[in-house]
């Protein structure tokens, strides 16, 4: 009975030395995240459109990565007219969202944070096998006359 006991702890610290070493086998991901479009325009006139790109490359192979509009005003002033981009599984993509402004953001000048402009942002995100995501946020404040 004894050595059966030693036995199945001699097994369970086997197998916790091997998730350690198999954990510690893998290293973070390091996406870089490049602007590759112009700056965005603080200002659009209405009806202008406008194309955010992102180039990212990964020292791993990644499952997907994905560029998403984040607007604080859906539908107001500045819009999104793709609802983002998507690429595959690699280790270097392309994303683009495109914006165009709809209307004024004259309405926003009594929001002492915007001062007349909306605020718009591009979300992008890699995601890797086992759950890891990194992610990098790029913040506009646009003004549409």
């Amino acid at each position: 009975m004894s050595r059966r006991i030693f036995s199945l702890i001699g097994l369970a610290a086997l197998m916790v030395l091997m998730t350690g070493l198999l954990t510690a086998a893998t290293p973070t991901p390091t996406p870089t995240f490049t602007v590759v479009s112009e700056d965005f325009p603080a200002v659009m006139n209405v009806g202008d459109t406008f194309t955010f790109a992102v180039q990212v490359e990964s020292d791993q192979p990644f499952l997907s990565a994905q560029a998403l509009p984040d607007l604080y005003y859906p539908g107001r002033g500045v819009v999104a007219l793709t609802g983002g981009d998507h690429a595959g599984r690699g280790t270097s993509a392309t994303l683009q969202v495109t914006f165009k402004a709809k209307g004024p953001t004259a309405w926003m000048q009594d929001l002492p944070e915007h001062q007349g402009r909306a605020p718009v942002s591009v979300v992008v995100g890699v995601r890797y096998a086992g759950g890891y995501v990194a992610v990098q946020r790029y913040d506009f404040l646009v003004q549409a006359p």
